[in-house]
């Protein structure tokens, strides 16, 4: 008779292995090694096959317990495209699970007679002698074998207390992001998180600054919108989509409110929470050649004053090289010759070292901008 092994990739069959593994005793292994009447051959060849099992289930392991660390916090990853936790949790330690039903396939009584038609297959978690219920302890215990049982012992006791922890992480995070689903407030909670992550980060928006017809269609942003609360919202899409799916989606909701308000893309996600101060940068811009002091030497933009523009937009540092090239030079259109960044870098790194604040030089554009428009 053959026997069952194949395991489904849900909670049940996790839930099926944790058990199984459970079970295991010196008992129930001593009599899986006398029934199967194994050599010291078999034994020895188990002895390796375990050791290399084990290798893998620490990688995997290790991997899991690095993966389990952000995973629930994360309200979008590129681990969770529509997906079921436990389907994903099983790929990640799948040759721990194909070590374990190998492990029990060998330690399964044989049986010659055929299975009845239509009758299921027996699985070899529940047939294995490390497994079943009744067993004949042996008389004279573990002393009276070769130490290479006790060996193969110790190996697969190591091995399966590893497992059974693995396994119970698995079982922890989807019972985890079960709750997560469950709870409006820190569901929103990591929503809010996420946006505020993704905000800072330009670099990841920074690819979508220029969107296309075919994306302002967005289902995500509509379904937004059908969404009663952003509560609402957060729990149904939570751990439902890439981080790819997410920035667009924030970033096509951040240039609909900024279009409201008279914005264009870029100025939508350069102050998405200050429009007001967007218009301002923009009028300064379309008037930077009236300024005092705008000419710099050889018919060129003057650097310090670039620079404390930059610092008067109220960016953050590490988003003014973006600034300067995807706005400022984009968006001049004066008769002075444009600077590299390399050029405003240097006064920029110049000025700090000086200890020369943001605020004063932010203060310093604010009141020539203020003559001008005096």
């Amino acid at each position: 008779m053959r026997y069952n092994t194949i395991v489904e990739k849900d909670e049940a069959n996790l839930n099926m292995i944790i058990d199984a593994v459970g079970k295991f005793s010196k008992e129930r292994f001593l009599e899986g090694i006398r029934e199967k009447r194994y050599t010291l051959y078999d034994v020895n060849q188990m002895i390796i096959w375990v050791c290399e099992y084990q290798q893998k289930l620490n990688r995997e392991s290790a991997a899991l317990s690095k993966f389990s660390e952000t995973f629930i916090q994360e309200y979008a990853t590129d681990n969770n495209q529509c997906f079921e936790t436990a389907r994903k949790l099983f790929n990640r330690i799948r040759s721990s699970v194909s070590a374990t039903r190998k492990i029990y396939k060998r330690t399964c009584p044989r049986i010659h007679r055929q299975q009845p038609r239509g009758v299921e297959r027996p699985s070899v978690y529940a047939r294995s002698y490390f497994s079943r219920v009744a067993c004949t302890p042996d008389m004279f215990g573990i002393q009276s074998f070769d130490d290479a049982v006790g060996e193969l012992y110790y190996d697969l006791e190591t091995f399966f207390v590893t497992i059974i922890n693995t396994l119970a992480l698995c079982h922890q995070m989807i019972r985890a992001e079960h709750a997560v689903r469950l709870d409006d407030e820190r569901c929103l909670s990591i929503y809010n998180d996420c946006v505020a992550k993704m905000m800072d980060n330009v670099r990841e928006l920074a690819k979508f600054f220029t969107v296309s017809q075919e994306t302002e269609e967005s289902d995500l942003l509509r379904r937004r919108m059908k969404a009663r609360r952003v509560s609402d919202f957060a729990r149904e899409n939570y751990h439902r989509l890439n981080k790819s799916e997410f920035s667009k989606y924030l970033v096509l909701k951040l240039v609909q409110q900024g279009q409201d308000d008279g914005l264009t893309e870029v100025e939508s996600l350069f102050w998405p929470n200050n429009h007001g101060k967007a218009l301002e940068v923009r009028g300064a811009l379309e008037r930077f050649d009236e300024l005092q002091g705008a000419e710099g030497q050889k018919g060129k933009l003057d650097s310090g004053l670039v620079v404390e523009f930059l610092k008067w937009c109220g960016v953050e540092p590490s988003k003014e090289k973006k600034l300067y090239e995807e706005y400022f030079c984009r968006n001049y259109h004066g008769r002075f010759q444009l600077l590299s960044w390399k050029t405003v870098s240097q006064v920029r790194k110049s000025r700090m070292d000086s200890r020369i604040g943001d605020e004063e030089q932010a203060s310093s554009f604010q009141k020539v901008l203020n003559r001008l428009i005096a």
